[in-house]
């Protein structure tokens, strides 16, 4: 009898275990953790739960302490006080030199994680008093809000981090476990399954085998008893690249108010209103510029990329929206490889392709600076150095400047914005935020199971 009570009590004690553990989903497989080389969602997410960059975003977009406590600038170098408890997962404590080794490794190494190398470049790293001093040739604010995306690995240990989560590896899962950490997880732990198509993230939803993910966005708004609707920001937007001049986006900028269908852009979608992401910040602009007239007697070319469906049915009601006025727009799908590298290259006369900003207002730079990563048109204003030396706080007076200098002559065109829609198991708290559930600090140390 008291063998069978034994069995039972294990077995309910197993039960409550697993219960508190969130069921999650990977795409594909992150690969190795590593701090220096790592790179990619996945990857970004398992750095998110087994490290701490330097500072932190919350929810809102805002800089918060993380592994830092303290950090202030002094004559163009930012100086780090580090915390005093935090450890890294072998139990040694995180220090000064452990900062310093990880943004060098990451800038002597090729292969180092592009977006991380991209932030630390032209920047110097040293101790000075016991403190992390840095100075870098990116405007302050911009560089503290994108060290939020560098976690610190301890010095000659790339897969080491300081986070709230211990990662374990094994039999094709990814099983996240609570540790001792200053941020105070309130779940058990998390474990990751590869689920490769939308299909099988459905089905497993809909069997309550996952505890949040993605649903088909036919089914996006009649979650499964159990799940709640969870709206989350996003930083994509469907854009279109002009080399034809200025007449072609001026027309699009009409046309985006009623060319798709409620029923096509979905719960998870919406017309753009302005230039640049609202999320980030920036107010609705439209094109400031006297109305130009289209190139008479030829269609408008409009590259895109093959094989995405979603994007193509919304580029299908813009052509019959321009259609309407007598304009036709010429699809032409592409290799989606292909046509980033004409992109690159500047071989096209108009483009759309889902652009991805990062969650700070900087990155709409991209747009503008020489060699930026969406600069596709070689734009240019020689009053932009100018402006961006005044950028400081988001929302300052200088932001309105840049936004109004990019208005006058822009180079590209939103045309949808996205938002992801989530079902969330009702009982689980999360915090949505402009760097996801997890990117975010605290980030899931911070969900809680209802009581």
């Amino acid at each position: 009898m008291r063998n069978k009570l034994a069995i039972l009590l294990l077995s309910l004690a197993t039960l409550m275990a697993r219960a508190q553990m969130v069921e999650e989903s990977f795409a594909r497989d992150p690969g190795p953790l590593d701090f220096v080389k790592g790179e990619g969602y996945e990857q970004a997410i398992l750095q998110a739960l087994t490290g701490d960059a330097l500072v932190g975003l919350d929810a809102a977009g805002k800089v918060v302490p993380r592994l830092a406590a303290s950090w202030k600038l002094k004559d163009g170098t930012y100086l780090f006080k580090l915390r005093k408890d935090a450890r890294f997962t072998d139990g040694s404590p995180a220090e000064a030199e452990d900062v310093v080794w990880t943004f060098r490794a990451i800038l002597a190494d090729p292969k180092a994680s592009p977006t991380k190398r991209a932030i630390l470049e032209g920047a110097r790293v040293e101790l000075k008093d016991g403190q992390v001093a840095l100075q870098s040739p990116r405007a302050p604010g911009r560089l503290l809000m994108e060290l939020a995306r560098i976690p610190i690995a301890q010095r000659g240990h790339p897969d080491r981090g300081t986070g709230p989560f211990l990662l374990r590896h094994d039999n094709g899962e990814w099983r996240l476990l609570r540790r001792d950490h200053f941020l105070k997880p309130g779940i058990e732990g998390l474990r990751f399954r590869i689920l490769g198509d939308g299909q099988a993230v459905a089905q497993a939803l809909q069997k309550g085998w996952l505890s949040l993910g993605v649903p088909p966005a036919r089914l996006q708004s009649q979650p499964p008893p159990g799940y709640r609707v969870v709206t989350q920001p996003m930083t994509y937007q469907l854009v279109v690249w002009s080399r034809m001049g200025l007449a072609p986006l001026q027309a699009m900028e009409r046309w985006r108010k009623d060319a798709f269908p409620p029923q096509l852009l979905g719960a998870g979608a919406r017309p753009s209103r302005g230039l640049w992401p609202g999320v980030l910040g920036f107010e609705d602009q439209e094109i400031d510029a006297a109305t130009l007239p289209l190139p008479k007697g030829r269609p408008l070319p409009l590259l895109y990329a093959a094989g995405d469906e979603p994007v193509e049915k919304l580029l299908m009601a813009l052509r019959e929206r321009a259609r309407r006025d007598g304009v036709q727009i010429d699809l032409q799908p592409l290799d989606p490889a292909l046509l980033a590298d004409r992109l690159q290259k500047g071989d096209f006369q108009l483009a759309c392709y889902l652009a991805t900003f990062d969650p700070e207002p900087w990155s709409v730079l991209e747009y503008m600076e020489p060699h930026g990563p969406l600069n596709f048109t070689g734009w240019s204003s020689p009053a932009l150095a100018r402006i961006v030396a005044s950028l400081k706080a988001p929302g300052d007076a200088a932001w309105t400047d840049l936004q109004a200098l990019w208005a006058k002559a822009p180079g590209a065109l939103p045309l949808v914005d996205f938002h992801s829609i989530l079902w969330v198991d009702k009982r689980l708290q999360v915090t949505p935020g402009l760097l996801g559930l997890y990117l975010s600090t605290p980030g899931a140390a911070g969900w809680r199971w209802e009581k």
